[in-house]
């Protein structure tokens, strides 16, 4: 059940309206990454011309890097990157203290589940709540943390293994935005039943408990893993989202509802590179081929009440890096380190500056001046005006070996300090003075209460899952013109594909049956309604041989899609079978996640078949235990092994043992963990299971969690062709004692 909020809508939508429009002392950075006006333009005191590494306008140095933008609140600095090494090398949120850069606490979690490669660990921003003092972190495995000022966990939650988040390979992690009541993360998912197809879906969670409020879908079909952070804006007295998406659209939201309120579509791949918003435009960037040429990349300025098109500027590639906005100029950074300068009124392009290479993190512009670092190892002060730009200074790192230590991250500016990272540390410049205060804002004026109509209404949670027998409370929430509070609407409720029973109040008591089931709630209020997903996971022990299920689907509730797995029937009976039909990439691995992440303690059980192509193309086949995997490799090696991974592209830590098997053969496949100790064990189907395990490992870091699931990995003789099929039965999940 939700928690009582301690806050009203409209005391929430004024505090929203605050945090975007001024900031004084510490909370200069107002919890997002760009500033109070999330574009770049951050308000100081006197900040350096120029600076030293080893002394001038140099007040701290921390040895603690970042490949993101360190976020200033309340008094300290906060980092999300990797710690540790070899088998311990994890991510890691950690607090500095703001004064002297000394290490307040540090959280350091395991990375599971990923393609994501070690350097590109900790690619998201950080994200704070300035009422609560909470700050909100996505790893690169999916995991969704929000700690209190001090460290402690106040909620989490693992977006891949409960609603199929995509990491893909390439490290583009999402950054969180806050706004009111809630906390906004978008990514790439494929999760259960109308989510099985993949998309670019928002999730809006309730800040202060992690309670899925909505999930919103405005993208089409999703080109690639993409990293354009949403900014908030007040437009004629509403809120309104603004963000790039993976299909190549700009897109504008209701922050409330999730509600789209205009598309442009704009790029032949995905959006990587934030959009500035402000005076009712919206500016937008990429580096890709255009939808009406051939030409690559585009700057843009649209219309933000209506998403039309004001001005453009094709032939840059400003893909990365995103612009800044200040006093009327555009700031754009182009791929090779090129900065352009347009008027925002008309798109007249003003001037070009070079300042290096490669351009990944953003400029922030403040006192006059522009802050940015280039890739290859250096950070730049730049005297930017309307009229033309200078260098005032630069400073590189190199390596002892005159390697560049690389920059990916963005400045942050607060007060009168600037703070710098690259790959290996975290550089705080300025003129010693104290911080200067930024003046109050205006005051806003809320919403009017005269009239109050109920246009639309949302059930919460949007998504939750509850064992049998156990309840579950549901809301509706009316919204709409005048509604400043949270309101509470009596409704009638009904379920679909879930057995169980309401309440008059809302309060669905499932039934006793321990089967793993999903469907829907719907709320009707008056005209109005909405729906919500719900799982009822069975308990442990669990046990599922697919005969009672419908072939052609997917199991309901697992994490998969349909067009990854299906029910199908076999000799008379029937089986899970991972689906060989659609060409290899997109479809090549099957991760099945069949329950929420567990305590660690338990053993998860099946009978896999491998399917051969040729007698050349044989899959890889195994299972999931607490983000650990257990794995019959095929094709993909030379010699057939047994292997335990977590997190592959390192490996964290991995052991193979030689292990002959022969592809279209059952075998019966298990894999036991606990404490941090991996077990795996393999035999053909309707022998005796063998007293030894087959292969086993000790994790000095272990996983303490995790969601059973079943895993595959086939590809075809090219990335055009079809794969090989792998196929589940008789699949088991018990506590360890049982």
């Amino acid at each position: 059940m939700l928690r009582k909020r301690s806050s009203t809508m409209q005391r929430a939508w004024i505090l929203s309206l605050v945090w975007m429009t001024a900031a004084t002392g510490f909370a200069a950075s107002s919890g997002h990454w760009r500033g109070s006006g999330q574009d770049g333009d951050f308000r100081s005191g006197a900040l350096p011309d120029r600076w030293s590494p080893v002394g001038e306008n140099l007040l701290w140095t921390a040895p603690f890097g970042s490949r993101s933008s360190p976020l200033v609140m309340d008094g300290r600095v906060f980092l999300i990157n990797r710690a540790g090494k070899g088998e311990r090398l994890q991510e890691r949120v950690m607090a500095l203290d703001f004064e002297t850069g000394k290490m307040v606490w540090e959280h350091r979690f395991n990375v599971f589940l990923t393609d994501i490669v070690a350097h590109r660990v900790g690619w998201a921003n950080l994200a704070g709540d300035p009422e609560t003092g909470y700050i909100y972190a996505h790893g690169v495995q999916g995991l969704f943390f929000c700690f209190d000022r001090d460290g402690n966990v106040i909620w989490s939650r693992s977006l891949t293994e409960e609603v199929g988040r995509i990491s893909g390979y390439g490290g583009r992690t999402n950054t969180p935005t806050v706004e009111g009541d809630l906390v906004l993360i978008s990514f790439l998912n494929s999760s259960w039943g109308p989510q099985g197809k993949g998309s670019h879906r928002v999730l809006a969670m309730d800040k202060k408990t992690g309670e899925m409020i909505y999930w919103a879908e405005p993208s089409g079909k999703p080109l690639d893993t993409t990293y354009s952070v949403p900014v908030v804006q007040t437009l004629d007295g509403e809120r309104r989202l603004f963000t790039g998406l993976a299909d190549g659209a700009i897109v504008s939201l209701n922050p409330a509802t999730g509600e789209r309120l205009w598309q442009f579509p704009f790029s032949k791949r995905g959006i990587n590179s934030s959009v500035v918003a402000q005076d009712g435009r919206v500016f937008a960037t990429h580096s890709e081929e255009n939808l009406d040429s051939t030409q690559m990349g585009r700057v843009v300025c649209l219309d933000a009440r209506t998403g039309q098109k004001i001005w453009q500027h094709d032939g840059l590639a400003p893909g990365y890096a995103s612009p800044a906005l200040h006093d009327g100029v555009l700031y754009v950074p182009h791929n090779s380190a090129n900065l352009h300068a347009f008027d925002a009124s008309t798109g007249k392009h003003l001037w070009e500056f070079n300042y290096g290479k490669e351009a990944k993190g953003s400029p922030v512009y403040s006192d006059g001046k522009i802050f940015v670092g280039e890739v290859g190892g250096t950070y730049h002060i730049l005297k930017a005006t309307r009229e033309g730009c200078e260098s005032l200074h630069e400073v590189s790192f190199r390596e002892p070996s005159g390697a560049p230590i690389e920059i990916f991250g963005t400045p942050a500016v607060a007060g009168n300090r600037v703070l710098l990272p690259t790959r290996t540390d975290l550089y705080c410049i300025g003129l010693g003075s104290d911080p200067a205060p930024e003046p109050d804002p205006e005051p806003v004026p809320a919403p009017s209460d005269d009239v109050r109509k109920v246009a639309r209404v949302r059930l919460e949670p949007a998504e939750c899952w509850i064992e049998p027998g156990e309840s579950k409370a549901f809301s509706v929430i009316g919204m709409g013109q005048g509604i400043t509070e949270r309101t509470v609407l009596p409704a009638a409720y009904t379920a679909k594909g879930l057995a169980g029973t309401f309440d008059e109040d809302g309060l669905f008591h499932a039934a006793k049956t321990n089967v793993m089931q999903a469907g829907t709630v719907t709320a009707t209020a008056g005209a109005l309604s909405a729906s919500a997903r719900v799982r009822i996971i069975p308990r442990l022990p669990y046990r599922e041989d697919f005969e009672s299920m419908p072939a052609g689907d997917a199991p309901p509730g697992y994490i998969t899609s349909k067009l990854k797995a299906q029910v199908m029937e076999l000799d008379g009976g029937k089986v899970l079978r991972k689906m060989a039909d659609r060409p290899a990439p997109p479809f090549a691995r099957l991760r099945c996640y069949m329950m929420p992440p567990l305590p660690d303690g338990y053993t998860v059980k099946a009978d896999i078949l491998g399917v051969s192509k040729k007698k050349r193309f044989v899959p890889d086949i195994g299972l999931i235990n607490c983000r650990y995997l257990l794995i019959l490799t095929g094709s993909s090696e030379r010699t057939p092994t047994l292997r335990l991974v977590s997190w592959a592209p390192i490996p964290r830590i991995q052991k193979d043992v030689e292990f002959p098997w022969d592809p279209d053969t059952w075998y019966a496949v298990k894999l036991s963990v606990a404490e941090g100790v991996v077990r795996g064990k393999v035999w053909p189907r309707g022998e005796d299971e063998p007293d030894a395990w087959s292969i086993e490992m000790t994790d000095p870091s272990p996983n303490r969690e995790g969601s059973p699931g079943l895993y595959a990995y086939s590809v075809g003789i090219t990335s055009k062709s079809k794969g090989t099929e792998v196929l589940f039965d008789n699949v088991e999940i018990a506590r360890n004692a049982e």
